[in-house]
């Protein structure tokens, strides 16, 4: 009988300290993901580690064009930038690792772009607006009114 007591005492008091561990887990798990945000790309601006693809990412808006949005996010080396337009259509994915740059299969239109591994012709006649820079590239967007082509521009 002194056993039972014993077994119904021991599973209360662990029952009780869960109250407080339970909190403090959560309080944890609740600053962790501001935590592993604090990632920077070397230019000072701070990098997201998760949120790629979403319509309003956890993420600093680094377009300098109002009418869109650019989103920069890094995991295992890995750079991307995504692109929104001011509704929160994802456009164009970029990755990037060291001088390589190639595109993600994501967004709402089929986006054409023009990496330097891979350039495409740029529209006649096309307006030219730098939408994101940085001190390795410059990514512009070239329209013409009826078509679009992103580039990635990169100095030699």
């Amino acid at each position: 009988m002194k056993s039972s007591r014993t077994f119904v005492f021991c599973c209360e008091v662990s029952v009780r300290q869960s109250i407080f561990v339970g909190p403090l887990l959560a309080a944890l798990a609740f600053m962790l993901p501001g935590i592993s945000i604090a990632q920077h790309d070397h230019h000072g601006s701070e990098l997201a580690s998760h949120g790629l693809g979403q319509t309003l990412p956890h993420a600093a808006n680094l377009s300098l064009l109002p009418a869109w949005r650019v989103y920069a996010f890094e995991r295992d080396g890995i750079s991307y930038y995504q692109v929104n337009d001011d509704l929160g259509r994802v456009h164009v994915i970029l990755a990037k690792a060291g001088r390589e740059f190639w595109t993600l299969p994501a967004g709402d239109s089929y986006a054409v772009v023009s990496l330097p591994s891979n350039p495409r012709n740029m529209l006649p006649g096309a307006d030219r607006q730098v939408v994101f820079s940085d001190a390795e590239f410059a990514l512009a967007l070239y329209d013409d009114g009826a078509a679009a082509v992103w580039s990635v521009e990169t100095s030699p």
